[in-house]
């Protein structure tokens, strides 16, 4: 789910912000990039100060809860602005860095010893899996084009809407067997 989250924010931020905001190359660019730094701090804070407050798994269902915020508060229903746009992007981004941390501490501690080791080890299969979300993200902006600029920031953000909620559903679903 992050990934292709963060696929569909990031791929198509520069014809989204081209369309509706006049963004030139270099504003999409500082954009991107003042989400890039983010990661950092994000992560030392959500290491050293929120994962000794909280359990993990209450972490992951929060931070997937923000990802849903995230997508929704994207939507173009009303006349779409750019601050609507730039914390929408803030707040999917940052979610999704959490999330993303999260699930491989989850991960760490279920993943059966047989793949933590060799190539094919669970750090391959996580990768791999990213990609494939990565893939089928480009995959859908590619189709959602052919429908034309103005409809592609809805018509990608409709399957991303369907897997934070699919993800909750079944984060809820498993949450007492999450450790």
């Amino acid at each position: 789910m992050l990934k292709y989250v963060m696929e569909i924010l990031l791929s198509e931020s520069s014809v989204i912000t081209t369309y509706y905001f006049n963004w030139s190359t270099s504003t999409v660019s500082i954009f991107l990039a003042s989400l890039g730094l983010t990661v950092l701090p994000v992560n030392i804070v959500v290491g050293s100060y929120i994962s000794n407050m909280f359990e993990d798994r209450q972490i992951l269902l929060a931070s997937e809860l923000m990802v849903c915020l995230g997508v929704l508060l994207s939507f173009h229903i009303i006349p779409y602005s750019e601050p609507q746009y730039i914390c929408s992007g803030l707040l999917l981004f940052v979610s999704a860095e959490v999330l993303e941390g999260v699930n491989l501490s989850l991960l760490s501690r279920v993943m059966s010893s047989g793949l933590s080791r060799g190539t094919y080890n669970g750090g391959l299969l996580s990768t791999e899996a990213g990609t494939i979300a990565r893939v089928i993200a480009d995959a859908t902006i590619t189709l959602a084009g052919y429908l034309g600029e103005s409809r592609l920031l809805n018509v990608t953000l409709i399957p991303s809407l369907f897997i934070t909620i699919s993800s909750i559903i079944a984060t809820c679903y498993t949450y007492n067997s999450l450790f």
